[in-house]
């Protein structure tokens, strides 16, 4: 498993030990693991795969909120406030995930105090890019949003060969497929993408980054 930032600052045989408290899940490729309006119960730790995060808005359209990987967390604040959840989360490929539910959350805390620390900072980090990302999506072209989905995906640990549809980017992005398709030949036209069939390439990350925030 790569790194975790809930870990930071733990030595290896206390990140071994933290791992104690979580619970291993195991879940399919497509699987839901919980349900927008579901009841919060657990923060969920990446071990193996990816899972994909999408809200369901009036009208039943549906808009993908991020990807998690390896190392990363997701569910917190259904741990810390025990409420609905406000997405969904599904395995986007077979996923071997690790639960913390609020007990041993409790317990763990008491051991490390350095977790409760670190989750703090993750959820302060999370905070200022949805800021960020409201200004963006509220006032920028639609090229400035598709550059900033796949800077946000880069920045997850992904890329910079994507394989994914241009429905699923529109999805990230908050905007239409054709609208998504035409941003992405733009963003080819200026050099900062390579387009095959099915997949993605960032060739400048620098590039897309000065699209993202509208300097390009």
């Amino acid at each position: 498993m790569r790194p975790s930032p809930l870990f930071h600052g733990l030595s290896p045989e206390e990140e071994e030990e933290a791992l104690t408290y979580f619970r291993a899940l195991s879940y399919p490729k497509g699987r839901l693991i919980f349900r927008q309006g579901d009841l919060g119960q657990a923060l969920y730790l990446v071990r193996q795969g990816q899972v994909r995060l999408f809200r369901l808005h009036l009208g039943g359209q549906e808009r993908t909120v991020g990807y998690v990987g390896e190392g990363e967390i997701f569910g917190e604040m259904g741990l810390l406030e025990g409420k609905e959840r406000s997405a969904s989360a599904q395995a986007v490929e077979e996923s071997l995930l690790f639960a913390l539910f609020p007990e041993e959350y409790s317990a763990l805390i008491r051991r490390f105090p350095l977790v409760a620390h670190n989750l703090a900072r993750i959820l302060a980090a999370r905070l200022r890019e949805a800021d960020l990302e409201m200004d963006l999506l509220s006032f920028e072209e639609a090229k400035s949003r598709v550059a900033y989905a796949l800077l946000k995906l880069l920045r997850q640990g992904q890329g910079p060969l994507f394989r994914l549809r241009h429905r699923e980017l529109a999805a990230l992005a908050g905007t239409s497929r054709e609208t998504a398709t035409r941003a992405l030949h733009e963003l080819r036209a200026l050099g900062a993408v390579r387009l095959g069939p099915g997949e993605v390439e960032v060739v400048e990350a620098a590039l897309l980054e000065e699209v993202a925030f509208g300097l390009a």
